[in-house]
């Protein structure tokens, strides 16, 4: 770059002495140019944009402290998140009386704070409010030390990341609850160790975690489970369009303890009856290894994700979720559908909740069981303000069918409301 310099400003002093025509010389290409003729053009990633409110000046003040060039402490915020959950509707199994949905609950309630420090390290702890004494407790005391640029280590009580709707922070999910399998097969929040690094393209993170699963802290019990990472992240641009974000992973947990872990699955259905037959539900289900793929892609107002979910054990589950959405007022209203599709070769194999009971880990009443289930979500979510001011409704049309078990074939329409505040 150097020699190319000199010898363009010697062109020059040519040209000026009269030695050189000035048409005789040959311009180094212009910025723009030259990204043109180069084999790839760099892309600017997406980034969420909100215009600007009367309220942001509100969420400013949960930022207690902010200077990044104090060598110690460069931040301290408090956060939390208030989500309340009405659901309305009826379960109705075949040949058996009809189930009544209704109820409403304070779904999370967490309050907490946020520490970076020495430049690198950030701190989190997250208190629960909501539900009974199995559910509140410590939610998050979780360390991230950054280390080598891209390269970090995380510490302390986590949410494990496996699926993209369980990685995804409750305060940024796009429907009232998780979907039927993720809510069955997903690990408990607990004490665990990852290492790993995001790069442009490529993520990884490796980690073990205990198999204590305990609504405070807990402990180092049992021989815990393995938690393996990958992703890879491309950005697009389209020819007269707007760039195209597309993210794929690979998330793959080995459960060390088998049918001895508490935290696969987190909740404890053991001895309680169906509610769609009144069979008594004898155990638990156990996985081994559980796996999870999927897609998640971002273009200007639409987005979708897509996840396909295997466990196997002592009893073998799959399925997938299809969801899409769609910015119909940009910034304020967004229409999201959701199809989710969970099945089993097992008698009785599925397990889980509908309406505010739909995470039996917060809720149990009532539990079905099935082997084939099917969910279809059409709602929209009015944001006040961001993502962190919501209004949510919409209609879930549940088929739970058990052909091979002793419980009935269940059929539910379902009308979900909620609200949503964070920050």
């Amino acid at each position: 770059m150097l020699s190319l310099t000199t010898l363009h400003a010697n062109e020059a002093l040519d040209v000026l002495e009269g030695k050189k025509d000035a048409e005789s010389v040959v311009l180094p290409p212009a910025p723009e140019d030259a990204a043109a003729e180069g084999e790839a053009e760099a892309v600017i990633p997406l980034t969420d944009e909100w215009a600007s409110s009367p309220l942001d000046s509100i969420w400013a003040k949960a930022v207690l402290f902010d200077d990044p060039s104090n060598p110690w402490v460069q931040q301290l915020a408090i956060n939390g998140l208030f989500h309340w959950s009405g659901a309305w509707g009826e379960a109705q199994p075949t040949g058996a009386a009809d189930i009544d949905l209704d109820g409403t609950r304070t779904r999370r309630a967490r309050l907490g704070a946020r520490l970076k420090a020495f430049g690198n390290t950030e701190i989190e702890a997250v208190a629960e409010f909501a539900g009974d004494s199995n559910f509140n407790g410590i939610e998050r005391l979780k360390g991230t030390t950054r280390f080598l640029d891209n390269a970090y280590v995380s510490y302390g009580k986590m949410r494990p990341g496996f699926t993209t709707e369980y990685r995804t922070d409750p305060q940024r999910m796009l429907t009232p609850e998780r979907s039927f399998l993720v809510n069955m097969v997903a690990p408990a929040n607990t004490l665990g160790l990852m290492v790993g690094q995001d790069t442009d393209r490529f993520d990884w993170g490796l980690g073990w975690f205990s198999s204590d699963n305990d609504s405070n802290i807990g402990g180092i019990e049992g021989d815990g489970f393995l938690l393996a990472n990958l992703a890879y992240e491309t950005v697009e641009k389209v020819e007269g369009g707007t760039p195209i974000r597309t993210r794929w992973h690979a998330d793959y947990i080995y459960n060390f303890d088998d049918n001895q872990n508490p935290a696969i699955p987190r909740y404890n259905v053991a001895g309680r009856k169906s509610a769609n037959g009144k069979q008594l539900i004898a155990r638990n289900p156990a996985f081994r290894h559980l796996f999870s793929t999927g897609v998640e892609m971002e273009q200007g107002k639409f987005s979708f994700a897509g996840d396909f979910i295997v466990a196997s054990g002592d009893t073998d589950v799959w399925g997938l979720s299809l969801t899409p959405s769609y910015w119909a007022i940009p910034g304020t209203l967004k229409v999201v559908g959701r199809y989710h599709y969970a099945d089993t070769d097992d008698a009785g194999g599925l397990v889980g909740g509908m309406g505010v009971g739909s995470d039996p880990y917060f809720d149990s009443t009532p539990v079905f069981v099935g082997d084939e289930y099917q969910s279809f979500y059409l709602g929209a979510n009015l944001h006040l303000y961001r993502d962190d001011l919501i209004l949510m409704n919409g209609v879930e049309h549940v088929i739970l069918n058990d052909q091979a078990g002793g419980g009935f074939d269940t059929d539910a329409w379902i009308w979900h409301s909620g609200a949503r505040l964070s920050f």
